[in-house]
């Protein structure tokens, strides 16, 4: 028997065949010219059992390739010519095992340069490569406690994107590093998958593209230029809220790359339940992926944002002063950012060190109220304010002594040292000839008492107050 693949003209072949026919006018006109080329004319239908298209191409990364990036829209188009929903696979089929002439192939479509079809489609507006900030990587990127889940996803629809979150919602107040993801996974997508398209974009770049589009008459270039794309990347998206043309518009591009498997990520300034403005459906897809929040970054992530950020810059900074603006600047990562590089610039015109009295005349110009200004005592003063709270000296404090109240005092001391005098752990540790560890303990267990240890709130608060806060 000849070992051919045959199509025979048995009810359902003969639907396949005009389906597909019909099948590759309409993806000529839903993927751009070089994809429709390079992936869908060279496949073909194999078979079609009522249930499930099963179709032919070249090579096993052609099968796979499709699979991943257009999977769903085949699906999608060969359910609706077939007149009835139906499941689609992909196989390798060499070119030798191909219907010859005379056995009843399918019949190629016409290509898509035919004006018969195309004539009266415009043709893909080329991506250029999304505008991104060089310095908004994922190696540029602090992970903390409050961000870590966003840098996951993120990280991982950069690696593989439309295989994991997809859509990926990321949310947080502004300037907690929303806007510097969305430009990490563009980095990335670009460098590991070069010949995948990204698009970055604001919410209010693409309302006023699409009100420029319709006024210039340009809406199927407009649609062309985002429906085509690999990787989607919209921030600020609660803009569109409200807008009504513009979120029907939206929710069509949103739909059309989905279906297609593209990797889709938002960003916004709140949870998709408080987009009160925008569209049920819209929510609805929103939350169909991954949705994650990034919160105000705690102490020891500011910490660790501003040693990176001198790093990258170049600045030598104190450790002292880095712990000082850490713990005056409590709102968002781009205030903690600025106020470092405005204490490096002025230090710099003025031929100045980087000093905590230089710090606190930025912080009070600039940042923050000058009663807000937290007052960095001495170490000395620290060790004195404890001593005089609890009757004890400074020997007492530094020794050995393991008696209730000098533990007490002894761990309320390494706290104070640590939160109000920002020294690093180290330095404390050498003061009492204790190492990191120890520290850090006594550190952590006066911090998460208080506010439910009352006698130590107030000792805390009583300190606080002699200190100068």
């Amino acid at each position: 028997m000849d070992d051919q693949l045959h199509l025979g003209e048995d009810e359902n072949t003969l639907a396949l065949r005009r389906a597909w026919d019909r099948a590759m006018h309409t993806l000529a006109n839903r993927v751009n010219k070089p994809s429709f080329e390079s992936w869908f004319k060279s496949m073909r239908p194999v078979s079609f059992d009522g249930e499930r298209v099963t179709l032919g191409a070249p090579s096993p990364f052609a099968c796979e390739w499709v699979t991943k990036r257009y999977g769903n829209l085949v699906r999608e188009v060969l359910s609706q010519h077939l007149g009835k929903a139906i499941e689609v696979s992909i196989v390798h089929l060499p070119p030798e095992k191909r219907p010859m002439l005379g056995e009843s192939p399918v019949e190629e479509a016409p290509p898509a340069t035919q004006p018969v079809t195309l004539a009266l489609e415009p043709e893909p507006v080329p991506i250029e490569k999304p505008s991104l900030n060089p310095k908004y990587t994922f190696e540029n990127f602090v992970v903390g406690n409050s961000n870590r889940l966003a840098q996951a996803g993120a990280m991982s629809v950069a690696r593989a994107p439309g295989q994991s979150y997809n859509p990926l919602f990321i949310y947080g107040g502004a300037g907690l590093g929303k806007t510097h993801l969305m430009h990490a996974i563009g980095h990335y997508v670009l460098q590991a998958h070069p010949r995948l398209r990204v698009a970055y974009l604001s919410g209010e770049t693409f309302a006023q593209q699409y009100i420029t589009a319709l006024r210039e008459q340009r809406i199927d270039a407009f649609r062309q230029k985002y429906r085509n794309v690999d990787v989607w990347l919209v921030d600020d998206i609660q803009f569109i809220a409200g807008k009504e043309h513009t979120k029907e518009e939206f929710f069509h591009t949103f739909n059309t790359l989905y279906q297609m498997g593209r990797q889709v990520v938002f960003a916004s300034d709140r949870p998709p339940r408080e987009l009160h403005a925008m569209d049920d459906r819209l929510r609805s897809r929103f939350e169909a992926g991954l949705i994650a929040d990034i919160a105000p970054p705690e102490f020891e992530t500011r910490v660790a944002i501003l040693q990176k950020r001198a790093q990258i810059e170049g600045i030598q900074v104190p450790d002292q002063v880095i712990y000082h603006i850490a713990y005056a600047v409590e709102g968002n990562v781009r205030t903690l950012e600025g106020v470092l590089i405005s204490i490096a610039a002025r230090a710099s015109v003025h031929g100045k060190p980087i000093t905590l009295q230089l710090a606190n005349e930025v912080l009070a110009r600039h940042y923050v109220d000058e009663k807000q200004v937290h007052t960095v005592p001495t170490e000395q003063a620290v060790l004195q304010a404890v001593c005089q709270r609890f009757g004890l000296t400074t020997q007492d404090i530094l020794g050995d002594q393991r008696s209730r109240e000098v533990l007490m005092a002894r761990q309320i001391a390494m706290y104070l040292l640590r939160e109000r005098a920002q020294l690093p752990l180290q330095q404390i540790g050498q003061m009492f000839g204790k190492n990191h560890s120890t520290v850090l303990h006594a550190y952590n267990r006066v911090k998460t008492s208080l506010n439910k240890d009352k006698e130590l709130t107030s000792i805390i608060y009583d300190l606080n107050t002699v200190l100068g806060n």
